[in-house]
């Protein structure tokens, strides 16, 4: 039996591998769309680019392993079954029971090691990635003047007539705007160079040159204008009265542009996909403690306010032994302030139970993640009793059959999650439940068609599917 479990192992390992491979290539594919616009066209290193693409790969090779998984059982039993191999085991007195259990033992090693992934490794990198996003989208696009346009940066306001090239070598050592990064090929020339000041509110500045050119200066993370044969005019905007007007043959005019330089931030607050699960828990603990003080808060100032029976008893039978003789606009001004203070204590006792459910809903997210960490490695059990059963029903190895099939359980079991989640954030589900749901559905869907399998009864009925899905699962088994 250890010869045919290494068999079934080995089987296993390649569609695993590719199918791993072709959807994390999706995935990537993917997210490069989506973020294109983001961190491209910002003057960022190839290096900055490739970390963040590096410290996202975390969170998808946490959800491509069980499709993976779903796609290798699929195509490895599929296999099998195409060539006869498990008509072979049971003709020989092997039951199919045997037969799957090392891909079951395969899910279960997997399931430990994603679980421990996701508590060790996946949190940090999404903490890296979160800061490294967070410091992309502080750097602004880098800085291209165009012909003939206005450009905004800060309170300047920047037109170029005409650019060409190239640039005396010894400004050009310090590079262009085009890269923030000091290169030796030169840079454009300016002319026609005007630049709108409005840095300080009361002076309208406006600076005029015939040429000039523009380097950005890392050091100083500032644009240096070295302008020629211009001239500097100034108005006081508020009474209009005094203008000055100054001509010059050189002049190098600093526009302050630290955001075009990219800078990591540091920030140590995480959020709830970046914590492990003990940190969750500290998290859980402290959040159960301030509701635990909230409610002894409440109970405490109801005390204050509210008589126990027994003493209401006996104030109402005083009152009725003893009536009090005040007067009508003393009984008002009693009146009255008793409302006030009744409603102080509504108001402060509404804010606590706004604080408590605020908490609440605080601790169902963080169990959310807790459960999430272990319910999505689970998958990969689940899937390896769909995945096997179905492939040796269908009797087809092809990667077709297994996407076709890895598709539909697995939109099924992320419909699931995502619904669960949903649920449980709104509070109208046990955040548990909620997890681990999608494997409640599709397990015993999974464990249902693995018994069929074996005691060969039909389950799906081929001969009642379209002529195009008979074609597509020709070879099946009655």
């Amino acid at each position: 039996m250890k010869i045919i479990h290494r068999y079934i192992i080995k089987e296993l390992l390649w569609p695993f591998f590719f199918s791993l491979a072709v959807i994390m290539f999706v995935f990537i594919f993917k997210f490069i769309v989506q973020y294109i616009g983001k961190i491209f066209g910002r003057g960022l290193s190839f290096s900055t680019i490739m970390e963040f693409i590096y410290l996202n790969l975390a969170w998808m090779l946490a959800l491509a392993v069980p499709m993976a998984v779903l796609i290798a059982a699929l195509m490895a039993f599929g296999r099998l079954s195409a060539d006869n191999e498990i008509t072979i085991f049971k003709a020989s007195g092997i039951n199919l029971y045997q037969v799957i259990r090392p891909a079951v033992y395969a899910g279960v090693f997997l399931f430990l090691v994603m679980v421990w992934y996701n508590d060790q490794v996946l949190p940090e990198f999404n903490h890296r990635a979160r800061i490294l996003m967070t410091s992309i989208s502080r750097k602004k696009p880098t800085l291209e003047l165009e012909e003939g346009l206005y450009i905004k940066l800060k309170n300047f306001n920047i037109l170029v007539e005409d650019i060409e090239q190239p640039l005396t070598k010894d400004i050009s050592q310090k590079g262009t705007i085009l890269n923030p990064n000091y290169q030796e090929n030169g840079s454009e020339k300016l002319k026609g160079v005007i630049i709108f000041d409005f840095n300080v509110p009361e002076t309208q500045r406006i600076v005029v040159a015939d040429n000039g050119f523009l380097v950005f200066n890392k050091e100083y993370e500032r644009l240096e204008f070295t302008l020629y044969d211009g001239e500097i005019h100034e108005i006081d905007t508020r009474t209009f009265s005094e203008y000055r007007r100054v001509t010059f043959a050189k002049n190098i005019f600093y526009i302050p542009a630290s955001e075009q330089v990219f800078k990591k931030v540091e920030d140590v607050q995480r959020g709830d996909r970046e914590m492990s699960i003990s940190m969750m828990r500290e998290k859980i603990e402290e959040f159960q403690n301030s509701i635990n003080r909230e409610k002894a808060s409440i109970r405490e100032e109801m005390d204050n306010y509210l008589l126990s029976p027994d003493s209401l008893g006996g104030y109402l039978k005083q009152a009725a032994s003893a009536p009090l003789d005040i007067s009508q606009e003393e009984e008002k001004k009693a009146v009255s302030r008793a409302t006030r203070s009744i409603q102080a204590l509504y108001q402060a006792t509404a804010a606590k139970q706004r604080n408590i459910k605020t908490l609440h809903r605080q601790i169902y997210k963080y169990l959310v993640e807790i459960h999430k960490k272990f319910s999505i490695p689970f998958a990969c059990i689940v899937f390896i009793f769909v995945g096997a059963s179905l492939g040796i029903k269908a009797r087809k190895g092809s990667l077709g059959v297994g996407i076709t099939f890895s598709i539909g359980f697995f939109l099924l079991y992320w419909a699931c999650l995502i619904g669960g989640e949903e649920l449980a954030d709104r509070q109208l589900m046990h955040p548990a439940l909620a997890m681990w749901l999608p494997n409640l559905i599709v397990g015993p869907m999974g464990i249902i068609l693995t018994i069929r399998t074996v005691r060969e009864t039909t389950f799906i009925q081929w001969e009642k599917l379209p002529k195009a899905l008979q074609l597509f699962f020709k070879g099946h088994e009655d």
